[in-house]
């Protein structure tokens, strides 16, 4: 393969940009992006209700399929885009095309696993190995348990379908899925795709996946007036929030009564207008459209105690260095705890840290793909072939970051009400990821982790660590 197209830079825009994966010139033609389930997503467009103060779903609208891919973006507008460049040129890298000592470098940076040596991808090139060193990939294919690249799948299959003792010996539960002999065939002699010296490219991804709705309630703290004092400090009681059922702008909660009588007055043209779910950080600053469901119904939300301090703890100032804890992984029964300090102006500063990672449902992805397209324009050439590649993606979770903030309320005169100022915790989406245990910015302990090959690259801890390619068929379209 010569050169593949497999970058985009958004869900409704040609693509632009490379990626570290890509090892050759790629062509910059942008391919369609469909997302087949959109209707699914439900209503997305909200808007004010001024009498029940909060926003509600706009029952005279129908979500269109860019609503849905706005959705998918949400607020950065790169949520989606990042993942589907992420899982394209996972799945069409190829460590034949340049077998350099830097190469290799980066490639076993971006591709290690918790396993020490063996590698995401499933190609033995990148485990520094050549096709002559029979006995060393064989062992090396007997440690594999995932793979993300659809070469590395083919050499596995090839492996596994051949009369290894290693493979004999392999727990069933344990391997990755394997090609039948017949695909292999016509991957190999049919479509060339990793040996042709034709430009090859995708012209089309259906995304068939369900998307789901996080709806961003907040965990309401109920004011407390509970304290004791000494000589030296007063002593809060802590506030525990075991539920996420309030809006983020309701009476309750964030709310400025000026701004929904503008609303009314204005008739929805003013104040609290109109939005589609997760564009909007003002109105909810935590909805998010997540590409796929949470698996068993999963949630990011924790159980968290909120407690005011006077001056912040020594076990506080620990767990804040710990940006990247997992906290929904802690073996420990001890309870997480947001400590804040307020000063005598009533300024705040709140001391959250951690991540909640969630399973999401398996990703299938139909991307239609020709073998001869023109360099310049994209476009297949006059006797090209297009094949539809049917695959199904598993291993990806969601990663939230909680958020401690305090209710801004206010009336018509712009004076705050007794709700003003109340403690409440949100969980903000921050990223899809293919790995369940760590933040792949930090490492197993949620420190920030800066480990690199090179200068230009993101520092990212095993990246493709879960990244598992569960299903595939490949046929003539």
């Amino acid at each position: 393969m010569k050169k593949l197209l497999s970058i985009i830079t958004a869900l409704t825009v040609a693509a632009s940009a490379t990626s570290s994966l890509v090892s050759c010139k790629v062509i910059t033609n942008g391919f369609d992006i469909e997302i087949t389930e959109y209707k699914a997503a439900g209503n997305l467009k909200y808007t004010f209700d001024t009498n029940a103060g909060e926003y509600v779903p706009k029952t005279d609208y129908t979500t269109t399929e860019a609503d849905v891919k706005k959705a998918l973006d949400g607020a950065t507008g790169t949520f989606a885009s990042s993942l589907v460049t992420d899982m394209i040129n996972s799945l069409f890298f190829n460590a034949n095309l340049s077998v350099t000592q830097n190469s290799k470098d980066i490639w076993q940076y971006l591709f290690r696993t918790d396993k020490e040596g063996i590698y995401a991808d499933g190609q033995y090139r990148t485990a520094g190995l050549n096709s002559s060193q029979n006995e060393e990939i064989d062992k090396y294919y007997s440690e594999i348990r995932n793979i993300t690249s659809l070469l590395g799948l083919m050499q596995y299959s090839e492996w596994t379908n051949s009369n290894s003792k290693e493979v004999q010996s392999l727990d069933e539960s344990g391997k990755p899925f394997v090609l039948s002999k017949e695909t292999l065939d016509f991957i190999n002699n049919e479509t060339n795709m990793f040996e042709s010296s034709n430009n090859q490219g995708i012209t089309n991804v259906k995304i068939n996946s369900i998307p789901k709705l996080y709806e961003g309630n907040i965990g309401l703290a109920t004011k407390s007036d509970n304290e004791s004092s000494d000589a030296e400090e007063t002593v809060y009681e802590p506030i525990n929030i075991t539920s996420y059922e309030k809006k983020y702008i309701s009476k309750e909660t964030n709310y400025n009564a000026k701004t929904a009588k503008e609303t009314e007055d204005s008739k929805g043209e003013k104040g609290y207008v109109d939005y589609i779910s997760g564009t909007n950080l003002s109105a909810n600053f935590f909805s998010q459209l997540l590409i796929s469901s949470p698996q068993a119904d999963s949630k990011p939300e924790l159980d968290i105690q909120v407690q005011r301090v006077e001056k912040q703890s020594d076990t506080s100032k620990e767990n804040f260095k710990k940006q990247g804890l997992v906290l929904n992984s802690k073996k420990d029964t001890d309870p997480i705890v947001f400590e804040y300090t307020e000063d005598e102006k009533g300024n705040r500063t709140s001391y959250a840290y951690g991540y909640s990672l969630i399973p999401l449902a398996p990703i299938n992805l139909e991307m239609t793909y020709n073998n001869d397209r023109d360099l310049k324009t994209g476009e297949p050439k006059p006797g090209s072939q297009n094949y539809k590649i049917n695959l199904t993606i598993d291993g990806l979770s969601a990663a939230f970051k909680p958020v401690l903030s305090f209710t801004s309320n206010l009336d018509l005169e712009g004076n705050k009400t007794d709700k003003d100022g109340t403690p409440y915790v949100g969980w903000r989406f921050m990223n899809y990821q293919f790995n369940s245990k760590n933040i792949i910015g930090y490492d197993e302990q949620g420190n920030q982790f800066t480990d690199k090959p090179s200068k230009k690259m993101t520092a990212t801890n095993k990246k493709f660590n879960d990244f598992n390619i569960t299903d595939l068929t490949f046929e003539k379209a």
